[in-house]
């Protein structure tokens, strides 16, 4: 009984101590009838308690255990009342389980057993060898419970004669505490990738994926109801459901892509930095819901960082809300509209009206070596682009950081604007206002016609020249490459890649006067 108990201790102590333990720990209750195979003993009920341990599985989900238990049984005879005997075994066994729900599953044991000497119905000691087999049906509850009915055959033998025989029959109970008390869970990640997080396409990860993350369902039963989260703890207040299946089967591999509504805090983030995400697969395993995550680590960059994979991300960073931007744009408005020729086409006025006033702020076109558009365009380096409050403040930047600007200052007075592309530059274009049947009314023919629109092209980076040559060299740069350019209309592009307002984009700046913005416009034509 001693080399019993020290088994058991051995097996139950690294379980509990580790609980990642690979093995899986099965605690079991066997109340059982037997049927006395012998004429000297009467059939009796006896109990036995006991754990299997699940050393391997095969075939995905047949399992080869150790078992072992104690028993105690009842002997009953002519002229003894009751006397209990106990019995210590271990032994292996195997399960096939060829159902979700069900199983059978045979073992055999081997043990020692004794009775104690009872003076009083004059019946000695009794000990010896215990060996014998049972075959169950299980019924699977849950993951973790399962009930199933026996029967087998038990001998004790007694030196070298045998003391009792007994067919068992009965009913046991299992409890998997590897599956229940510690939440074991057979998910595989096969793969998982993701990609760097720019702030300022926070809204865009709601429905674009970020990575991708691949599992294998290695439970030995079909999985239900699956649901694949994912949680950004720095910058989400909650998970957020990437994707939902009905049903995976066993062993089978599947995929989901990581979506995440991320919160606008995240704008704050100024400068690259590593953080952690968990991507959460909740399911259901014969009705019961279990949880298992995977931990990623990834590289978020600071709100001014984007990359050029696709020219219409630059659209994130134009907000006609942009404080400083609507405060300069509504001050030129407001300045000239009193002032505007019913001759000429309104919208260009304005444009005039804006080019003149950045002139006069003193407004610089900057070639940015470390962050060139021409540099980056088409590719994942990453670049800085500037807000277009940031851009006032510097009074400057480069091509991109110009198109921005100008695009928030038209869009914050109501005009449409779009971006340029040709090789290795960016520029814009705007609105003109008049229908495509009107657009011989634009009389230079310096316009565009797509989209139902009419627009205005203007090479924004010569801010410190004229508003003519502006619009000249704009419309030349368009001709200059009939097949390997494009238009990329802001409306279109917001669609994807929503307008970003910055908390902080009020900052103090010393606006033009309005004798100069008006002397500048007057000097446009």
């Amino acid at each position: 009984m001693k080399i019993t108990k020290k088994l058991i201790l051995s097996v139950l102590i690294p379980l509990f101590v580790f609980p990642a333990f690979p093995m899986e720990l099965i605690f079991k209750a066997l109340p059982t009838y037997n049927i006395s195979l012998e004429e000297n003993f009467d059939n009796s009920f006896g109990a036995t308690a006991g754990f299997d341990l699940n050393l391997f599985t095969v075939r995905s989900r047949d399992n080869i255990f150790l078992s072992l238990e104690g028993t105690a049984s009842q002997i009953k005879a002519s002229g003894i009342d009751s006397l209990w005997l106990f019995d210590g075994s271990f032994g292996l066994g195997y399960e096939l389980r060829f159902l979700d729900r069900f199983s059978v599953s045979a073992e055999g044991n081997i043990g020692l057993w004794s009775v104690s000497e009872d003076e009083e119905q004059n019946f000695p000691a009794a000990s010896g060898l215990s060996y014998g087999g049972r075959g169950y049906f299980n019924f699977y509850v849950l993951p973790e419970f399962s009930l199933s009915a026996f029967g087998g055959l038990k001998s004790y033998a007694n030196s070298d004669s045998s003391f009792n025989k007994n067919i068992e029959l009965g009913v046991a109970l299992k409890y998997n505490f590897s599956r229940g008390l510690f939440g074991h869970t057979e998910i595989h990640t096969d793969e998982k990738e993701t990609s760097s997080i720019f702030p300022v396409f926070f809204s865009y990860y709601a429905d674009h994926s970020f990575g991708k993350v691949t599992f294998t369902n290695r439970e030995p039963t079909d999985l239900t109801d699956v649901e694949v989260q994912v949680f950004i703890e720095e910058f989400m207040t909650k998970p957020n459901t990437a994707v939902k299946f009905e049903r995976i089967k066993r062993g089978e591999t599947f995929s989901a892509d990581l979506l995440a509504f991320l919160d606008e805090t995240i704008l704050t983030n100024l400068t690259p930095k590593k953080t952690s995400a968990s991507v959460i697969l909740k399911y259901k395993s014969l009705g019961k819901t279990k949880t298992y995550t995977e931990s990623l680590e990834l590289s978020a960059f600071g709100r001014n960082n984007m990359n050029w994979a696709d020219d219409k991300r630059a659209a994130a960073f134009v907000s006609g809300k942009d404080a400083s931007a609507a405060l300069f744009a509504r001050l030129v408005q407001a300045t000239v509209r009193d002032e505007l020729s019913p001759s000429k086409n309104t919208n260009i006025q304005y444009a005039a009206a804006l080019f003149g006033s950045l002139k006069a702020y003193g407004m610089n076109y900057v070639i940015d070596p470390s962050s060139a558009f021409t540099d980056n365009i088409g590719s994942d380096s990453v670049d800085f682009l500037q807000f277009p409050y940031q851009t006032i403040l510097y009074h400057g930047g480069d091509c991109d950081d110009l198109s921005i600007l100008n695009c928030a200052l038209f869009e914050a007075i109501g005009i449409e604007t779009a971006f340029i592309t040709v090789p290795g530059h960016i520029y814009i274009a705007f609105d003109s206002g008049v229908s495509v049947k009107n657009a011989s009314s634009i009389s230079d023919g310096m316009y565009i016609v797509q989209d139902d629109k009419v627009w205005i092209p203007l090479e924004i980076t010569l801010c410190q020249d004229t508003f003519a040559l502006e619009r000249q060299t704009g419309f030349r740069e368009w001709k200059k490459y009939p097949n390997e350019r494009a238009l990329i209309p802001l409306k279109e592009a917001w669609a994807e890649y929503k307008p970003v307002s910055i908390p902080d984009s009020e900052v103090k700046i010393e606006l033009p006067r309005k004798e100069v913005i008006l002397r500048e416009f007057k000097a446009a034509f």
